[in-house]
C-alpha cells in the first residue's frame, strides 16, 4: 500500500510496505550483501559495483543499474546500514535521478512480524524535487514494491 505525505508541492515523503514469506534477517541481508540482487531480479536490477569504500561498510559508494519504464537507468549512492534495525538508506548522489530530485532517499526496514513467521518489508522516498516540473515518484514507490515482492519469491525459492 503505498502512501504519500507531502508538505510544499517541492518536498513529500512515500511509503510502502508489504508482507513477505521470509525471515526478516535474511531480506536484509540480501541488501546488505548486494551482489545477488541483480541475480534475483534481473529484470529490475542490472548491476550493482562498490565505487568507494567497503560495500557492506556504512558511507560506501554504489552504482546500481536498473530498468525504469523501460529505460536502463544508474543511481549512485551513498549507503549506509543499521543492523540492529535492519534499516538501510540509499541516499542518491549521482546519476539519472539528480536531474529530477535534490534529494532522493530510499530506506529499507524490516522487521519480523509478531507471529515469528514472515517478516514485513517497507520502503521509504524521502525527496525533494529540483522544482515544480519534477514528478512525485510515485512510480518509485511502484518500483520498490515489485522489488520486495521479486525478492520474496526469490528468497521464498531458495529455502
Amino acid at each position: 500500500m503505498a502512501h504519500h505525505h507531502g508538505s510544499s508541492g517541492l518536498v513529500g515523503k512515500l511509503v510502502t510496505e508489504l508482507e513477505v514469506n521470509c525471515n526478516a534477517d535474511k531480506f536484509y541481508k540480501i541488501f546488505k550483501y548486494h551482489e545477488d540482487v541483480p541475480i534475483a531480479i534481473p529484470h529490475m536490477y542490472t548491476s550493482v559495483k562498490v565505487i568507494e569504500g567497503h560495500g557492506i561498510t556504512s558511507g560506501c559508494i554504489k552504482e546500481w543499474g536498473y530498468l525504469y519504464e523501460g529505460k536502463e537507468l544508474i543511481v549512485i549512492e551513498k549507503t549506509t546500514y543499521n543492523d540492529e534495525t535492519r534499516t538501510i538508506c540509499h541516499c542518491v548522489v549521482g546519476g539519472d535521478l539528480v536531474n529530477d530530485y535534490k534529494k532522493f532517499d530510499a530506506t529499507l526496514v524490516v522487521n519480523p512480524k509478531p507471529s515469528g513467521h514472515g517478516s514485513i518489508a517497507s520502503w521509504t522516498i524521502d525527496y525533494a524535487k529540483i522544482n515544480e516540473d519534477s514528478s512525485v515518484p510515485v512510480p518509485y514507490i511502484a518500483f520498490f514494491q515489485l522489488v520486495i515482492e521479486g525478492l520474496n519469491s526469490y528468497l521464498c525459492a531458495s529455502d
